[in-house]
């Protein structure tokens, strides 16, 4: 049998990058990988055959729900409403915490969204000093996702501004190191899902 997730919840996952950020040209202090912290709304799911919970942004809609996400630390099913299906577990949730480069650790305890309330929206997309042609813009889109798989999960090209703006789970240092140092200032625009907490 099969059965779509929750609208309200997909809505979610597309919608909820809280601002758009902007690959830095190196001049920039990048903040430490451990001093980063995230935060926003996503489902997290843990099928039969994982050994943890999983933060996913691409959820097939067959029932009960499957995908392969980041491993997450610290998560605690028995503290979280949930739906469970099959030994299958999962639910939409606000999560806060840190990514050491292979996992997500959750700081706080996590939180169910309102179905009313309203995600951040996004900044206007830049002028490159040095935009990008649709074509540099594909390769580059390619580029991010094989070097970073578990990050990187699609992009919308800005051929109007030479822009790449990528879809991210969340902006880690190295990311954002990298887009700096590969890409010419403000032609990688990146859209998390998890927002970095100033």
């Amino acid at each position: 049998m099969q059965q779509l997730l929750p609208v309200a919840a997909l809505l979610t996952l597309a919608a909820c990058g809280q601002g758009t950020d902007s690959a830095g040209t190196g001049d920039e202090a990048v903040p430490a990988q451990e001093d980063r912290v995230y935060e926003g709304s996503i489902i997290v799911f843990q099928g039969t055959e994982r050994d943890s919970a999983e933060l996913c942004v691409m959820v097939m809609d067959s029932y009960p729900p499957q995908c392969e996400g980041l491993p997450v630390t610290g998560w605690d099913w028995g503290a979280v409403e949930h739906e469970e299906a099959s030994g299958v577990r999962w639910g939409s949730y606000i999560v806060t915490g840190t990514f050491d480069g292979k996992a997500f650790t959750v700081t706080e305890d996590p939180e169910t969204p309102e179905a009313t309330e309203e995600i951040g929206g996004t900044d206007d997309v830049p002028d490159p000093a040095e935009g990008l042609s649709p074509e540099e813009i594909e390769a580059a889109a390619t580029e991010l996702q094989e070097q970073f798989p578990q990050l990187v999960f699609g992009h919308l090209p800005d051929d109007g501004h030479g822009v790449a703006i990528i879809d991210t789970l969340l902006v880690s240092a190295e990311l954002e190191t990298y887009a700096a140092e590969h890409f010419p200032e403000d032609a990688i625009v990146f859209k998390p899902v998890l927002a970095l907490v100033e």
